[in-house]
């Protein structure tokens, strides 16, 4: 399966996770092309928001590009949200998604932000535990 395809089927599959879970959410076409802060996911519930950039990969890691950060925390300071990064590594724990604070990512010298396996372990929440969150 083709990055991109692969990308757009793990957004409608944590869409359908969030709305089987009580949670409002809507997926961002075209969310990596914009000129204006952009995210792949808003999701909330009861003014509760979270502005979600989705990552999967077959490593065991994954890089959010500086621009990426500083689009997901611009939107998330304009709008109020909390931002967050979905990650889902198809080598482990196959169809599930590790839930990271976007401040919980390492910081790379280059500026890119990354996730691997074991700090998604350690520090990731499962989509069910994010919701109760959201929804306290």
């Amino acid at each position: 399966m083709k990055v991109k395809r692969k990308g757009t089927k793990a957004e409608r599959d944590l869409l359908d996770k969030f709305w089987r879970l009580g949670i409002g959410a809507v997926r961002v076409a075209g969310s990596g092309a914009s000129a204006h802060p952009s995210t792949d996911i808003i999701a909330g519930f009861r003014g509760r928001i979270a502005v979600i950039e989705v990552k999967v990969s077959s490593k065991e890691a994954v890089y959010i590009p500086p621009e990426e950060v500083r689009s997901i925390n611009s939107l998330a300071s304009v709008i109020g949200a909390e931002p967050w990064v979905a990650v889902k590594f198809t080598s482990e724990r196959r169809g599930n998604f590790y839930m990271l604070k976007i401040d919980d990512a390492r910081e790379l010298k280059s500026g890119y932000l990354t996730i691997d396996l074991d700090l998604a372990r350690s520090k990731g929440i499962s989509v069910e535990e994010f919701a109760r969150r959201i929804m306290a």
